[in-house]
């Protein structure tokens, strides 16, 4: 027995996928967005409907962190040619964090074969890690940061203890990077805690959706969050913490009518033989500090 559907089936399945999908037409209008872009991006459909997908909403930008909107965006070279692309990106979310994604998109047209648009497919990428996690990290239970999502501090310290006896153990190498947001306690004291957690909250989200699969996240105290890096030779970790400074740098916070854009001071170690975590952690905030007292907006390897 054949399955029949008509058009309005056919939208209903789109509309309901986990996937997220949008269509535009030639001049890049947003005409349908489903489920899946609503959850992806944290914009509902009467949100964005009617508007150019490159007014200030996702904002899509390649791995070098160059902005693609434009000439560089996928949708509209397969509008401009007719030809299918595929590209991984990080786009922004309604929330200002930057989410790493895979999209798709092809050409839509009509009878006649004119092209009339594009539709964009997109999943949310998760970033794999070169090896396996951590054996004694298994066995850590972790538990949330309320305000972020991301682990709390207990867990951190579990997690940084587990790391310490994989080191000694399997040499498995480990690096710590801890962030503070740029002139936080200043931006507290003018537009109130509830704006600061705001961007507290924007920047670990965006750390834990762009670190490697394992690698772990946690805020350590009211102005810091922390990365614990796993597998990440020596020479590599100042390269991550660049990266994720400047991922962080593309978030852009919605804020009475305005959007914020944070920037954040790193400060990144590896662990040594003989370290206890406090001493890696100690070392982490003097690469913090190191970087704050030089302007802010940088990275300060230990």
């Amino acid at each position: 027995m054949s399955l029949a559907l008509d058009l309005d089936t056919y939208r209903s399945v789109l509309e309901s996928l986990f996937t997220g999908v949008y269509i535009v037409d030639r001049e890049q209008r947003i005409a349908f967005w489903n489920d899946g872009a609503e959850k992806i991006t944290g914009y509902l459909r009467h949100e964005v409907l009617g508007r150019s997908c490159f007014d200030d909403l996702l904002m899509h930008c390649d791995s070098e962190l160059n902005l693609l909107c434009g000439t560089s965006c996928p949708l509209l070279g397969s509008i401009f040619d007719g030809t299918p692309r595929q590209a991984d990106v990080l786009l922004r979310h309604k929330d200002g964090q930057r989410v790493p994604v895979r999209v798709r998109s092809i050409p839509i047209r009509d009878s006649r074969g004119q092209i009339v648009g594009a539709a964009e497919s997109f999943e949310e990428r998760i970033l794999l890690p070169e090896g396996e996690l951590q054996p004694n990290c298994h066995a850590v239970h972790d538990q949330l940061d309320r305000n972020t999502g991301v682990l709390d501090r207990h867990s951190l310290q579990s997690h940084l203890a587990a790391a310490l006896l994989d080191f000694n153990q399997y040499h498995v190498p480990t690096g710590v990077l801890h962030f503070a947001a740029d002139k936080l306690d200043a931006f507290r004291e003018s537009h109130g805690a509830r704006a600061a957690e705001t961007i507290v909250a924007v920047v670990a989200h965006t750390l834990a959706r762009n670190v490697h699969h394992g690698d772990l996240v946690g805020r350590w105290n009211l102005n810091r969050l922390s990365v614990i890096v796993s597998r990440c030779p020596t020479a590599d970790l100042g390269k991550t913490a660049e990266k994720l400074r400047k991922i962080v740098g593309l978030a852009a916070i919605p804020w009475w009518g305005d959007r914020i854009a944070p920037t954040v001071s790193v400060g990144a170690t590896e662990v040594r033989d003989a370290d206890t975590a406090e001493d890696l952690m100690q070392r982490a905030e003097e690469g913090v500090l190191r970087s704050l007292s030089e302007g802010g907006n940088r990275v300060t390897v230990l």
